[in-house]
């Protein structure tokens, strides 16, 4: 252990990072094929406040202004193995401070600190309020927001490198030494693209413990390592690009054994549909116009953004 490296100073600091969906590959980018992510315009931010004391408080903001989340603990706790706090995120939000502080060889803090986070999305929506947290403690820590993502939630990695981008990413695991490539993804249609929240939140950790690699057979991984370039090669052409997303969702669904989205719970929909991540719950990508919309709306689903409100760099 560097001695020098011994304590962090905490000071007065902010840090932001990027929502993001991911558009091809789900469940597949564990296994390094190549995945389309996009990083969005909503963030989560992070405020550090320096106190006089020893202790430790946190407070979370969701999109609405709410209080989602706030606990407390002193400093002694945090470097207590034996203290894992009574809240279920306090658990995991102790976790990852720790596991931070592990990985720049740093034993201590040198004082308390207020901390708070706030949201341009709600925290239940899948838009990545762990991966835009673990980006924005690295950020803050000086440590590497992979390791810290994969030592405290596992997964592919590739919202991790969405918390960060400037554009849409080619992203693929790797084996764990993640590379991620921008690129342009502009579609001409943007304004007859929507996502669409489903109402129910999936559990990134059960979506992955449920996918098994061994179904993923070389003509599939073939042809999902193809996607991201299918996507950019649609770009100008909407009926192209549909049939593109009706391909890529007959292969996840042979792979995971799940019926697509699209044919479970709207089979009379005109336009095309895909799940987005972990099948099951979060956000699907719609194709259609603004009266198509109404299809949706009177099914119950009221949560929906257009393209160009929320995907960066669009």
């Amino acid at each position: 252990m560097n001695p020098e490296a011994s304590l962090f100073s905490v000071k007065k600091a902010s840090f932001s990072a990027h929502g993001k969906f991911l558009l091809t590959g789900e469940y597949a980018v564990l296994d390094n094929v190549d995945a389309l992510a996009i990083p969005l315009k909503l963030d989560q931010r992070l405020e550090i406040h320096p106190r006089t004391d020893e202790l430790i408080t946190w407070t979370s903001y969701n999109a609405d202004g709410s209080i989602w989340f706030e606990d407390s603990f002193l400093i002694s706790q945090l470097t207590d193995v034996r203290f894992k706090g009574e809240k279920e995120v306090t658990k995991k939000l102790v976790q990852i401070l720790r596991t931070a502080l592990k990985l720049i060889e740093a034993t201590n803090f040198d004082q308390g600190f207020d901390a708070l986070t706030r949201l341009d999305f709600d925290y239940q929506s899948g838009m990545g309020t762990s991966s835009t947290l673990i980006s924005m403690v690295a950020q803050w820590l000086g440590c590497d927001a992979y390791a810290l993502q994969f030592e405290c939630f596992g997964g592919s990695g590739y919202d991790i490198a969405c918390a960060q981008a400037d554009s849409p990413v080619v992203y693929n695991y790797n084996d764990g030494q993640p590379q991620e490539v921008p690129i342009s993804y502009k579609p001409s249609f943007k304004d007859q693209l929507y996502f669409i929240y489903l109402n129910q939140k999936q559990n990134s950790r059960d979506s992955i413990a449920s996918f098994d690699p061994q179904h993923l057979t070389d003509e599939n991984r073939e042809r999902l390592n193809e996607m991201p370039k299918k996507f950019l090669e649609t770009e100008d052409d909407l009926e192209a690009f549909q049939e593109v997303i009706g391909k890529h969702e007959q292969i996840i669904g042979e792979l995971i054994g799940v019926e697509p989205v699209k044919l479970r719970l709207f089979p009379d929909y005109k336009g095309a549909i895909k799940s987005l991540g972990g099948w099951g719950g979060d956000f699907v990508l719609v194709t259609g116009d603004e009266e198509a919309m109404k299809y949706f709306q009177e099914k119950g689903y009221q949560k929906m953004y257009r393209w160009k409100e929320v995907v960066l760099d669009s």
